[in-house]
């Protein structure tokens, strides 16, 4: 069996965890083609991973000097006009990230430059302006697995910096510590297609939104979290459920918008069709489940705090409520916040669906990236890159 040498060339499954104040944090990330001639690892992981084989694993804390630092003078004061989006309704909101190309005549902003700051305060006259990293300041325990160790590798090639690339992201999902963030500003609801949802979804949309390798991604997250015997509420249900073929739950209930599609989901034992933007009432009784999951259907919802206080209703105590996403959708009936929001802001929008429930506790985030795929399109390195995985969960009081 191989195992990692100086010059190896190594696939490397990371898994991050942190805490903030109101959740816990997991970010899983596939390296793949990392370089031990040639790329930045965090400090440490070359030394402590060298000589392991496939299937072995490491766990450390990061060193504080990986994890960008949290600087007070990267908090700004701004007039009000220096706030210049791409937008002419759009206006800073505390809490929220943009792009920092809005603030663009702030010395440490490029034109160009796509990195987020964060909104901290407003008034009448002006904001404050956060320009550290979403992650500054955090304490970070890292896991990394040996999935592949393939040939030696060369002195070419792209130079990495893992570091950078993990911390891509993570860290907006945070709301800040004295204020919610303010995620309902300029009609969060609304949506291009203000139709009937019955007759948009009246024909079988047999289609998947996400590619094989994200949707066993889905399956894997679910394999964790749900066990044997439990009868779950597949929320928004279709043609799949997205659950591993090894769970054996007692029942599975879909409730969506067309019977046809759930019809064909053979992890269903009974299904109901239902329009949850017409009517978030759930038709079942209090403590009907032990875990309620729902699956690229919370960018949809009109009414989600209406829906989550009904989820903890026909939730067992100590049951689960798991929301599952990626960035696919149908683009007329997505509502309109979940389209103006990054990646990693959008868990916060849902763990603020929980907070604001006050039924929930034990909040998590989830995300899985940087997996290949046969059936994507291809990222910048020119393999194809499988659809990025989000997920959000709680447990009833």
């Amino acid at each position: 069996m191989a195992h990692i040498a100086q010059d190896s060339l190594a696939t490397i499954y990371f898994t991050f965890t942190w805490k903030s104040s109101h959740a816990s944090h997991i970010e899983n990330y596939l390296a793949r083609n990392v370089s031990f001639t040639r790329d930045i690892l965090p400090v440490g992981v070359k030394s402590r991973m060298r000589g392991l084989g496939e299937g072995d694993s490491v766990q450390m804390t990061l060193d504080p000097s990986e994890v960008p630092a949290f600087k007070p003078g990267k908090i700004l004061d701004m007039p009000i006009a220096r706030f210049q989006p791409n937008e002419l309704d759009m206006r800073p909101r505390i809490g929220r990230y943009y792009p920092k190309y809005f603030i663009a005549s702030v010395p440490g902003t490029r034109p160009d430059s796509t990195t987020p700051f964060r909104v901290v305060n407003v008034d009448r006259g002006g904001f404050k302006a956060d320009l550290n990293h979403p992650m500054a300041g955090r304490e970070v325990t890292m896991k990394a697995k040996v999935i592949e160790i393939t040939d030696k590798s060369s002195a070419k090639g792209v130079l990495n910096r893992w570091p950078d690339i993990f911390f891509s992201g993570p860290g907006m999902q945070v709301r800040l510590l004295d204020s919610p963030t303010d995620f309902l500003g300029n009609e969060p609801f609304k949506r291009e297609d203000e139709a009937g949802d019955a007759d948009f979804y009246a024909n079988p949309h047999r289609i998947h939104h996400l590619d094989n390798q994200a949707r066993h991604n889905v399956q894997t997250a679910y394999g964790h979290l749900l066990t044997d015997g439990m009868d779950i509420l597949d929320l928004m249900a279709g043609q799949t459920s997205h659950l591993p073929s090894a769970l054996k739950p007692r029942s599975m209930t879909g409730l969506g918008l067309n019977k046809r599609e759930m019809e064909d989901n053979t992890a269903l034992t009974a299904n109901s069709v239902h329009n949850l933007n017409e009517d978030p009432k759930l038709p079942f009784a209090d403590n009907s489940f032990d875990a309620i999951i729902s699956t690229g259907g919370i960018e949809y919802l009109t009414k989600p705090f209406e829906i989550f206080d009904e989820a903890a209703r026909v939730l067992r105590p100590g049951g689960m409520f798991i929301v599952v996403f990626s960035n696919q959708w149908f683009q007329p009936k997505v509502v309109h916040i979940w389209r103006e929001l990054l990646d990693f802001e959008r868990m916060g929008l849902v763990s603020q669906y929980f907070i604001r429930s006050g039924e929930y506790e034990g909040i998590t985030t989830y995300s899985d990236r940087g997996w290949s795929s046969s059936d994507a399109a291809k990222g910048e390195d020119g393999t194809p890159s499988s659809d990025p995985i989000y997920a959000v969960w709680a447990t009833k009081r």
